[in-house]
């Protein structure tokens, strides 16, 4: 079967090694690629991953046409990205139409970094606006090891979000939050929302890991890495091996449902 990251960051050439040493001073996080494109393709390559999608945060509304451009420019055969947005000026109708018509299916947002609370009514236009034109949103959740105070995502806020909007296409990073497990379990397990397994998968306690990945809908699952914050191949074959998931529901998670969110056919096309 083929295999799909639905969770990776890369940086522009110029500024990856950077980025990458800062995040891993302050995160406190190892990185297992350079943090370029190049990097995240030679990675694939050894972990048998056929596409890579690549999130990037503006963490100013200034920040976002340029940073728009270069996710644009990046996508090719196994890469493809999402969009970037920021809720304090947040894209009108007819520009997510324009996002939408250039292949993008959905856009991240990180509360932390984007200081807001996902719960905070002054959004909701913004979900809303994306809802009406069949747009995913992937949420960071839980704790960010590089930002940790205040968390802005916890799962009980993003169930309040569920709830408040269920038209909305979420997608929960982090199987519903870092540090936030039990949490997550309680607010968010069984909901009609996806949840991607990306940086927790070998950090959750197997036992909770196990209650998480049965007790959510097999549909609803998606295998990510967080790339370069860890090894894709080892991320990938734990995944693989947890005896408690059927060939279907992996078939499921490493493929099948995101191909489903980013608008691919069954056969891959990429």
């Amino acid at each position: 079967m083929k295999k799909i990251d639905f969770h990776t960051h890369i940086y522009p050439d110029h500024a990856a090694a950077r980025t990458v040493a800062a995040i891993r001073s302050r995160a406190g996080v190892d990185a297992y690629t350079d943090g370029t494109l190049a990097g995240l393709k030679k990675s694939m390559k050894a972990a048998g991953i056929d596409l890579s999608v690549v999130s990037a945060v503006a963490t100013k509304p200034e920040q976002v046409p340029s940073i728009q451009s270069w996710l644009t420019a990046i996508r090719q055969p196994g890469i493809e990205a999402l969009a970037t947005v920021h809720p304090a000026a947040p894209p009108d109708s007819e520009q997510l139409e324009m996002l939408m018509n250039e292949g993008f299916r959905g856009f991240k947002l990180h509360p932390d970094y984007q200081d807001f609370f996902v719960d905070d009514p002054r959004v909701y236009p913004l979900y809303e606006a994306a809802a009406a034109k069949g747009m995913f949103v992937l949420f960071h959740a839980g704790v960010d090891r590089g930002l940790p105070h205040p968390v802005h995502a916890t799962p009980k806020r993003l169930a309040a979000v569920h709830s408040d909007i269920p038209e909305l296409c979420m997608v929960v990073a982090h199987l519903g939050g870092e540090g936030a497990y039990e949490e997550a379990e309680t607010h968010l397990l069984g909901r009609n929302l996806y949840m991607d397994t990306a940086f927790v998968l070998r950090k959750t306690p197997m036992p909770l890991l196990e209650r998480i990945l049965k007790g959510h809908p097999p549909d609803r699952l998606l295998f990510a890495s967080d790339s370069p914050w860890t090894d894709q191949g080892e991320e990938l074959q734990f995944l693989l091996q947890l005896p408690f998931l059927t060939e279907t529901d992996k078939e499921k998670i490493c493929f099948s449902n995101a191909a489903h969110l980013l608008g691919l056919g069954r056969g891959g096309n990429f």
